[in-house]
């Protein structure tokens, strides 16, 4: 199976992980191919920030749903615990994270973005959406925890979970679900620019910062593996 991400590290100290497989969504082996390669994010002492984005019209449409339609006994079961775990595994990441949404995140791709630190949005392309109650499901128990870490009771809840909305660039930020919303050429200097503002000139140690994180989003999730 081809690789569908890509790993490159930079003199300044940040990691850049390109989702390079269309769609990008996620099967199990999608999900064993981030662990590894957030391994190698970890490893690399050199990384102060993690950059996540992916290619041309999608950023992540999430949860390969034909592929799990076809799995059998326990796999789809184990398939949304292993993926749960690795969305909270980016949520308490011991560096900085910004999620760069170059185009389209969808449900599994959409909490893919929401776990990072920091989201960057186009004005121009690129819907940041929760579809469930679209398509007639409901969140399950573990993601909709990770949904309240991050977004907001009332409004925010409303019109992302509730009535599903596909939020723009420009939307998001109004909701406080994006940061910053620029053309597409201007998205990588400007996540690099919020991870440098955010960290000052001395900036966080990887263990005080990933403690501290489980301490903020703790009391909603079970970090217990981390």
């Amino acid at each position: 199976m081809p690789e569908s991400l890509s790993l490159e590290f930079s003199n300044e100290g940040f990691a850049t992980i390109r989702m390079i497989n269309g769609e990008n969504r996620f099967q199990i082996t999608t999900i064993d191919e981030w662990n590894k390669t957030l391994d190698k994010v970890i490893e690399n002492e050199g990384t102060k920030a993690l950059l996540i984005t992916g290619e041309g019209k999608f950023f992540s449409n999430g949860i390969d749903l034909q592929w799990l339609a076809l799995q059998k006994g326990d796999t789809p079961r184990v398939y949304m615990v292993r993926l749960t775990e690795l969305m909270t595994r980016v949520l308490v990441f011991p560096v900085p994270t910004v999620a760069i949404l170059n185009g389209h995140a969808f449900g599994g791709g959409a909490f893919l973005a929401l776990a990072c630190d920091f989201r960057v949005m186009r004005p121009d392309k690129g819907w940041l959406n929760w579809p469930e109650t679209a398509i007639n499901l409901r969140f399950g128990e573990p993601l909709l925890k990770l949904a309240r870490t991050k977004i907001p009771p009332g409004v925010v809840q409303r019109e992302a979970l509730l009535f599903a909305k596909r939020l723009t660039g420009d939307y998001a930020k109004r909701l406080g679900l994006a940061d910053e919303v620029v053309e597409e050429t201007k998205m990588m200097d400007t996540a690099r620019k919020l991870v440098k503002d955010a960290l000052g000139r001395n900036g966080l140690g990887r263990k005080i910062f990933a403690d501290m994180k489980k301490d903020i989003y703790g009391k909603e999730l079970d970090l217990s593996k981390l």
